[in-house]
């Protein structure tokens, strides 16, 4: 039995270890299951303790014609193959409004449901549709105010599918849900494959590239064209067919824009997450060199239970700061690295986030070939890891 991983996306993405031992037989299952995208995967928004699945359905059923015209109109919308920075623009472009906000990036792949809030629109719809057969959402006006609306994000509640064909598998999945239902649920709070793209995983590489000035690799980078993206998005052909000599002076005037800013912005914070798997990645395995998995557990709890997301501002001592130098010089960066002239002056400061994260309501059921089941997270968690320590193969079958 081991805990490390040995698939190359999760050692890309400093994925190095699961929370706990898997089988050395696990591979088997590797063609044997599959999540199937979008339609097995749904997350919802848990908003002011509503979810927003049961909201856009109430809505649906009740919604009027009227048009509200105040500063600021939230939506419940359910998206199907969209991200939610594409379907915000496209909103706000639809209804002529100055700006957007979102409470979280959700899942492109699958279906999810969630509120945007439009502000200062030129006209109102209480719903509209956008996209076309691959790509759809769903919007319906839920309120319009004055001020900024109140909305506290609770949590985000998953329905997952998960087929198998293999009969390897369901003796697999009885054991590591008593494995996970042992240790209530505990497990090491990773960012996700999808703050990083499962498919192509470039967004925390192009993010090292913009704090190391290496503007050149950043488009080798972003441009390169892969089987499965052969297209450019908008921001990538106003970088990839541009014939700049200068390209810092490209990336400059690029980022004037606020939403190419927002994105170059998310590249960093992509980077900035892929350091902090590494790190809790690499207190776990010194933690489980010394302890038991139980005792493991309770010394994150108590010694480690928040650690850095390391930017600009990051303080940290003993063996944390001694893991974080070893890797940021690994990495060739130094804390001043995160002040970046040339985006404004922008710093990014880094923040702290929980090591471990419990999965809580977990109900399942199943099925001659598949398992169904649902479960919340607290807001940032990702189900991709909840997934990933669940099933512990191939992550491309479940993201």
């Amino acid at each position: 039995m081991s805990t490390i991983s040995n698939y190359l996306l999760d050692i890309l993405l400093g994925l190095y270890t699961y929370t706990y031992p898997i089988p050395l037989s696990n591979k088997r299952i590797d063609f044997g299951l599959r999540v199937p995208r979008p339609q097995g995967f749904t997350v919802s928004e848990v908003i002011n303790g509503i979810c927003t699945e049961d909201l856009y359905e109430h809505l649906a059923r009740s919604v009027t014609q009227e048009h509200l015209h105040n500063i600021y109109c939230t939506f419940i919308v359910r998206k199907i193959s969209i991200d939610t920075l594409t379907l915000a623009q496209q909103m706000r472009a639809k209804l002529r409004c100055k700006s957007f906000y979102i409470i979280g990036l959700k899942e492109a792949r699958a279906i999810t449901y969630q509120a945007v809030i439009l502000a200062g629109c030129k006209k109102i719809e209480s719903r509209f549709s956008i996209g076309n057969e691959e790509t759809w959402a769903d919007a319906i006006l839920w309120f319009c105010s004055t001020e900024v609306p109140k909305l506290i994000h609770n949590a985000n509640r998953f329905h997952i599918t998960i087929i198998f064909e293999s009969y390897y598998v369901l003796p697999h999945l009885k054991t590591r849900l008593e494995l996970l239902n042992t240790y209530s649920w505990y497990m090491l709070n990773f960012f996700g494959y999808q703050r990083f793209g499962s498919r192509r995983p470039i967004t925390h590489i192009l993010g090292k590239n913009l704090l190391m000035e290496d503007f050149q690799e950043f488009l080798n980078v972003l441009c390169h064209p892969t089987p499965v993206f052969k297209s450019y998005t908008t921001l990538e052909y106003a970088l990839c067919k541009n014939s700049s000599d200068n390209l810092e002076q490209l990336l400059t005037s690029v980022v004037k824009h606020s939403a190419y800013r927002k994105i170059f912005e998310l590249y960093i914070n992509a980077y900035q997450s892929y350091l902090f798997n590494k790190l809790l990645s690499l207190i776990w395995l010194n933690l489980l060199n010394s302890f038991s998995i139980t005792d493991a557990l309770k010394k994150l709890k108590s010694d480690y239970r928040y650690l850095p997301i390391p930017g600009h501002s990051t303080k940290v001592n003993g063996i944390v700061a001694k893991l974080l130098d070893e890797i940021l010089t690994l990495e060739g960066i130094n804390i001043n690295s995160f002040c970046i002239k040339w985006l404004k002056n922008s710093c990014f400061q880094g923040d702290y986030r929980e090591s471990l994260m419990q999965v809580s309501e977990v109900n399942y059921i199943m099925e001659k070939d598949k398992l169904r089941i649902s479960f919340l997270l607290q807001p940032g968690s990702y189900a991709t890891v909840v997934l990933r320590e669940l099933l512990c193969c191939n992550p491309l079958l479940y993201t």
